[in-house]
């Protein structure tokens, strides 16, 4: 079956945005972009896109590539401290020559909608935070929209980066998954991947995980969202793995917009 991330996102944006209206809520989220790639841009259309049909106010920051890291950082901090924002986000990534850590722990707790300031990832890998990274988020709205419990099953998670792999590996082993994770340095990874019940990768690599590394009744977690041949493609071999799996997120239109309603959600949940 595929999942359908288009249709789990619009759910949730109606829920979002009936919360604004009974709350009487003004959000303002602030979204930092310092990239000419026009992925990068087209993604963070997308969350203004959906911040304003859920009633949200949405400004884009735009900065030169050229930019210093630290006349970014100074840049930042002012949308930051500005209290008219409610929230702010950095899109990832940054260009070569700026420490990207640096910028993002300029955001405070009460504004990363990303979790992904020093201070915010601490809170959330000691069990403190009161909400989720994105893409946790996301895939924990996933499974729980198909009824799918981790709990017991065996979990493979390629790649472990911040956005993805790092937070996603931690939070299955949090809700009693058994989990390997696969890196540049596994050898053999299809060794882990077909004993998975459920693989989530997020590593950009395309169409690299294919039908002889998943078993059947697998269920497909896909974040890759990369150009090939003139067309987007994920992490895995759709055509190849869809046949075998349980469930599966296609790419584009699966993991991308509920990742997008779940970054809304974190705006909410910190200012209400």
């Amino acid at each position: 079956m595929i999942i359908e991330g288009k249709l789990i996102s619009k759910k949730i944006l109606e829920e979002l945005k009936g919360e604004i209206r009974q709350k009487n809520l003004n959000l303002f989220l602030a979204a930092v972009l310092v990239s000419d790639n026009p992925g990068i841009r087209k993604f963070i259309e997308l969350k203004g896109k959906a911040a304003m049909e859920v009633g949200i106010d949405y400004n884009i920051f735009e900065f030169s590539e050229k930019i210093s890291e630290e006349m970014l950082k100074n840049e930042v901090r002012k949308i930051v401290t500005d209290k008219g924002n409610n929230g702010v986000l950095v899109e990832l990534p940054l260009p070569k020559g700026i420490n990207a850590q640096n910028i993002l722990n300029e955001i405070t707790i009460d504004k990363d909608v990303d979790v992904l300031s020093r201070e915010a990832q601490d809170s959330f890998f000691s069990n403190e935070s009161g909400i989720l990274p994105p893409a946790v988020e996301a895939v924990r709205t996933v499974l729980e929209f198909y009824k799918f419990e981790v709990k017991g099953m065996k979990a493979a998670v390629f790649g472990y980066g911040l956005l993805v792999g790092k937070p996603v590996a931690y939070w299955l082993s949090q809700n009693g998954a058994d989990v390997s994770i696969i890196d540049e340095n596994t050898k053999n990874p299809e060794k882990y991947s077909l004993e998975a019940d459920i693989i989530i990768s997020g590593v950009g690599k395309p169409e690299f995980i294919g039908g002889d590394m998943v078993k059947k009744g697998v269920v497909v977690i896909d974040f890759g969202y990369e150009n090939k041949d003139g067309r987007m493609v994920g992490d895995f071999k759709f055509d190849e793995v869809a046949p075998k799996a349980s469930l599966i997120t296609p790419v584009p239109g699966g993991m991308g917009p509920v990742v997008v309603a779940a970054v809304l959600k974190n705006l909410i949940k910190l200012n209400s």
